[in-house]
């Protein structure tokens, strides 16, 4: 007859079950879904990488459920605005976090011609003034303004002028030289390459004046051939109010 320890005596183990394993609890599916769509939309993953962060496990779906969650609003209302600007998300209301700047617009081109003081008035126009051709157009304001160049191009003279005073005469490259008398000071030279707009002295008396004022003239083909300024500049889009009637003047 085959005997067996007793069940329960003293030195006998009785074999116990397996450990159970345990693992975190899965994330609730809502919660899954919106820090996948985040972190899609943040690391690029696209379509097909959402669908398969939703559907199960993958490389993309294992980078979104370890990405730092991003909120997903709805609205744009809250985006700062940036240098004045109201911002808007170029997402479709999607805020990732990240500020939307706005781009800023172009700086519009600097025109081609400019009148060369345009705080002046005109005090005398072209034609013929005391017995002679009063070759140019009188422009007068406070002593010492600015005159700029009235279009870019090369200075060709730049110092004392005869009855001028001190006076620059710049060649523009296209068949026509502008011509600037009187000035209390000259802040270019001879040679010397300027834009539209550039400082080149500053207005005075110099020379045969009665007065402050910039005597300014347009010649063309050559210097000592001039023409009708004002009509000329504004034929190129300047107004220099004051002298010729403008409607019934035909080419310079």
């Amino acid at each position: 007859m085959q005997h067996r320890a007793p069940r329960h005596a003293p030195g006998r183990h009785r074999r116990t079950t397996a450990l159970t394993s345990h693992r975190a609890p899965r994330e609730p599916l809502a919660e899954k879904g919106r820090y996948a769509m985040a972190a899609t939309l943040v690391a690029g993953v696209g379509v097909a990488g959402l669908s398969a962060v939703d559907n199960g496990p993958s490389p993309a779906g294992a980078a979104a459920r370890s990405a730092t969650p991003v909120s997903v609003r709805s609205t744009t209302a809250d985006i700062a605005p940036q240098n004045g600007v109201a911002g808007v998300s170029p997402l479709g209301g999607l805020d990732l976090g990240v500020p939307f700047v706005a781009q800023k617009s172009k700086a519009k081109p600097l025109p081609q011609w400019i009148n060369p003081m345009p705080e002046g008035s005109v005090t005398s126009c072209f034609g013929e003034r005391w017995g002679r051709l009063h070759a140019g157009v009188d422009i007068a304001t406070a002593e010492g303004t600015p005159i700029r160049a009235a279009g870019a191009g090369i200075v060709v003279t730049a110092g004392p002028a005869e009855g001028y005073g001190n006076a620059v005469l710049i060649d523009h490259g296209n068949g026509y030289l502008t011509h600037y008398g009187h000035m209390s000071a000259i802040t270019v030279t001879a040679g010397q390459h300027v834009k539209v707009g550039d400082h080149i002295g500053n207005e005075g008396s110099t020379g045969h004046s009665t007065g402050p004022h910039l005597h300014f003239e347009v010649h063309k083909g050559t210097y000592k051939n001039p023409i009708e300024p004002t009509r000329w500049m504004h034929e190129h889009g300047v107004d220099i109010p004051g002298c010729t009637d403008l409607s019934a003047a035909g080419p310079a």
